[in-house]
């Protein structure tokens, strides 16, 4: 069951989306990797994502520049951030842009872990929501 919930990874790196990869496979999830926000909309577009797991910079923009395409989905899910830069501002940065969490990189599992599933709690949370609200109305 827990295979069944899929991750996107997004960056621009293919060692980093492949180590990425290989820890979120660890926890338990589904790993989907591409390179671009352009890439990223497309997948988006076709399948829904507990998680999305990024870095601050693609090929075709910046983290701010997904954060924004992230609110015009209908389906969100919550950014996961992940940063060689391993400091307090990095982390308010990424968090006042829209992030849900913030790892630094290269990810200790353990911290990635923890990051996954809360933001899978979070979304699975967000999913039941609505579906709570239209049953009260």
């Amino acid at each position: 069951m827990l295979r069944a919930s899929p991750v996107l990874i997004i960056s621009g790196e293919r060692d980093h989306r492949d180590k990425l990869a290989d820890r979120v496979y660890q926890c338990g999830l589904r790993p989907i990797c591409c390179e671009t926000i352009a890439d990223a909309q497309a997948l988006m577009a076709r399948q829904q994502f507990s998680v999305v797991l990024c870095e601050d910079s693609f090929p075709d923009g910046a983290f701010r520049a997904l954060m924004e395409q992230m609110g015009r989905n209908a389906r969100k899910a919550p950014v996961v951030f992940v940063s060689r830069r391993d400091t307090w501002d990095s982390y308010v940065a990424a968090v006042g842009a829209g992030a849900f969490g913030y790892v630094a990189f290269p990810p200790n599992l353990g911290e990635l872990e923890q990051a996954l599933w809360t933001a899978l709690s979070e979304s699975k949370r967000s999913m039941r929501a609505p579906a709570q609200t239209a049953a009260c109305q």
